[in-house]
């Protein structure tokens, strides 16, 4: 009777492990997706496609912001500079930028714009190399604290 226990756990025990292994594949697999599901922030709202501004072809205008940038030809590894300039003093010192790619996942881009006098934030636009001749960037420009409040825009990169 001493024996019996133990043979039932000598079968048991490579089911065990076998399962265990399955069950650890199976969360590697879908963990990466979940997390980012359950990490995301408001700059995840989806917006319309139609409501970004396309900073390539205008100075967007948003609730009394304005953004543009440097130069409407934007190309991947060349600085571009993007200007925020807002309606009134702010409570802080930087807007945070963040793009994703339309057409391609490449991650998301975040670019941080530092006050350079009152109402005006700037920042070195530099999107990294995609193996396509042209990307379209979408994201927002938070423009508060609480990032309740997201300026939409987008922008066409065209390699050289």
């Amino acid at each position: 009777m001493m024996n019996e226990p133990s043979s039932r756990l000598a079968v048991s025990h490579p089911l065990i492990i076998t399962a265990s292994i399955a069950m650890l594949a199976v969360i590697a697999f879908f963990l990466p997706s979940w997390l980012s599901g359950f990490f995301s922030t408001a700059s995840s709202t989806t917006i319309a496609p139609a409501a970004y501004c396309s900073l390539n072809q205008q100075t967007c205008q948003y609730e009394g912001y304005q953004a543009r940038l440097g130069n409407p030809d934007v190309h991947p590894l060349h600085a571009n500079t993007l200007t925020v300039t807002a309606p009134q003093a702010l409570n802080t010192d930087t807007l945070l930028v963040k793009l994703k790619g339309v057409e391609m996942n490449m991650g998301e881009y975040r670019l941080v714009l530092k006050q350079t006098d009152k109402l005006t934030y700037q920042g070195q636009l530099m999107l990294p190399v995609c193996t396509e001749d042209s990307m379209t960037w979408a994201g927002n420009i938070t423009l508060n604290a609480d990032a309740n409040t997201l300026f939409p825009i987008k922008v066409r990169m065209e390699r050289l």
